[in-house]
């Protein structure tokens, strides 16, 4: 499989849910996920312990059910330990992070791999394998972002360009931007509407920041969406010193 250097990551907001509220959000998400890709009709928990069910069917009327089942199987250890709770159930929340791993899969590999982890905390989600047709055209990567966004409650989300120069600068700045990159309109920096060189999409909720419609990792024209980028977050921490770590 040949991995995508487009990665996805989502910052939520500091909410507590019940395992059972999560997985219906997680299989709510899947599903708006199949309308451009059915590889999502099915999903695979990743973990150290042995799952309860081999794969999980989005369509089918337990998945949510199922899906709450091995979340609760995957953390329970963590729960008895931390918490002291010895016998939770899918109603269960806590503030400390409820963790688990869902693939998807085309063919036999993977598709995407997304990491969850839900809390009070620091709620994110992220991937760490991501095959190149997931995100191969600007349309896929700008609707998986609506869909997280539509089915979460999401600060801060990004289709980041996994590039070591990229990278090193990216850990200064709070919110390092991608290819597509959203934020909320109660985020906590105010990310200016007239960048330069940036593309721009208002929602009722948020807004987009589109560096281009064309596929950024493009040999021809990796090193100019680099220096952009660069350039742009400069720009941002100059007008917005809170920006910078």
């Amino acid at each position: 499989m040949e991995h995508s250097k487009l990665v996805p990551l989502s910052i939520l907001k500091k909410e507590k849910f019940s395992i059972i509220q999560i997985a219906e959000m997680v299989i709510n998400f899947y599903k708006k996920l199949t309308a451009i890709d059915v590889n999502y009709n099915r999903i695979k928990v990743i973990s150290e312990r042995n799952s309860l069910y081999e794969n999980i069917n989005i369509n089918d009327g337990t998945a949510i059910k199922h899906l709450a089942d091995e979340i609760l199987n995957r953390n329970i250890d963590d729960i008895r330990k931390i918490d002291k709770v010895e016998n939770p159930d899918v109603n269960y929340s806590r503030d400390k992070s409820i963790i688990f791993s869902l693939e998807a899969n085309i063919e036999k590999e993977p598709l995407i791999t997304l990491n969850y982890s839900l809390s009070t905390l620091t709620p994110r989600i992220g991937s760490i394998v991501v095959n190149e047709t997931c995100f191969d055209t600007f349309e896929k990567a700008k609707f998986f972002l609506e869909t997280v966004e539509t089915s979460f409650p999401i600060d801060y989300s990004v289709i980041k360009i996994s590039d070591r120069v990229l990278n090193k600068v990216a850990r200064g700045y709070k919110a390092p931007l991608g290819w597509v990159t959203y934020f909320s309109n109660d985020y906590e920096i105010p990310i200016p509407d007239d960048l330069e060189g940036i593309e721009y999409e208002h929602t009722d909720n948020g807004k987009y920041l589109i560096l281009t419609q064309e596929n950024p990792t493009d040999p021809e024209t990796l090193e100019a969406n680099r220096q952009k980028l660069l350039g742009v977050m400069e720009e941002i921490k100059g007008r917005v010193p809170e920006y910078s770590k």
